[in-house]
């Protein structure tokens, strides 16, 4: 364990140099990849490894985005009755999580570029892949972290914690009315009677909702939602500019560049609805077992 914590830090220097570049200069990033995995390899050279060198990167960077969401978790996403190591399992779950989603989108959008003439080779595409996918791993991780900047506000981290503790007791409740729930009408049992399942109260609702909006609108809640807001957008216009750069340096057209976007986001639609439905499915079935 030493070992492997020792060869992480010696290099983390030269992932930092990496980083920085993908940011500053993706253009450069693109073309050192692209040509690194064409170029022919004459007497005295090192062989290019686009393919390696792109999957260490993105091993490290996994590694640091993991460490960032464990450093400064999303406040909604650490369980109440956690322990030290389900919270760390559940965040590095959604930084795994956040990496395949976007090996996946990668793969959409590549394979509309095929359709519309892109010949890039698969081993400088993947390395560029993962340079760029290990950045925004961690640029993911820093924008989640964003968001305790709202719990500065002692207020807010007092009601959050309310809000929270207040959920937890509906959980069961909600859980065995859905059970009761005939899964093909829709509708609960007839003559069931109304206070066989513990419901809360209208009352406690209604002060929930109060808890919620005064939330909500605490300035230092709001301004920790726009600094999520603004990084998630500048991320996403960081990653357009590199798929357009990517489209451009492969020789395809402006014309042929824009088909390919549109059938890639086409792609990228029916790939969220799929993952969508997924997720619903889990939920599904965890409640099937929960109801057996």
């Amino acid at each position: 364990m030493s070992k492997a914590l020792d060869d992480l830090l010696t290099q983390l220097p030269q992932w930092l140099g990496k980083f920085t570049q993908c940011l500053t200069h993706p253009s450069q990033v693109l073309n050192e990849h692209l040509t690194m995995a064409t170029a022919p390899q004459g007497e005295g050279k090192p062989e290019a490894k686009p393919v390696p060198d792109g999957v260490s990167f993105l091993i490290l960077s996994f590694a640091v985005a993991a460490g960032v969401s464990i450093a400064f978790p999303v406040p909604s996403m650490a369980p109440l009755a956690a322990g030290q190591a389900e919270g760390a399992l559940t965040q590095s779950a959604a930084v795994l999580r956040n990496l395949f989603v976007f090996l996946g989108a990668a793969a959409l959008l590549h394979g509309g570029s095929k359709l519309l003439g892109n010949r890039q080779a698969f081993a400088g595409f993947f390395g560029a892949v993962a340079r760029f996918g290990g950045a925004t791993l961690v640029l993911l991780a820093l924008a989640g972290a964003l968001t305790n900047v709202g719990m500065a506000d002692p207020v807010v981290a007092r009601n959050w914690q309310q809000l929270r503790q207040v959920a937890e007791p509906m959980g069961p409740g909600a859980k065995a009315l859905l059970c009761m729930v005939d899964p093909k009408t829709g509708q609960l049992p007839a003559g069931m009677p109304a206070n066989s399942i513990p419901l809360p109260k209208p009352e406690e609702l209604a002060q929930a909702q109060a808890l919620f909006l005064d939330t909500m609108t605490r300035p230092m809640f709001l301004i920790a939602a726009g600094l999520e807001t603004a990084g998630l957008f500048a991320l996403s216009l960081w990653l357009g500019w590199v798929w357009w750069r990517y489209l451009r340096v492969s020789g395809l057209s402006q014309a042929r560049a824009l088909a390919a976007s549109a059938v890639g986001s086409a792609g990228l639609g029916g790939g969220y609805l799929l993952l969508t439905l997924i997720d619903s499915g889990q939920m599904s079935s965890q409640l099937m077992q929960t109801c057996t």
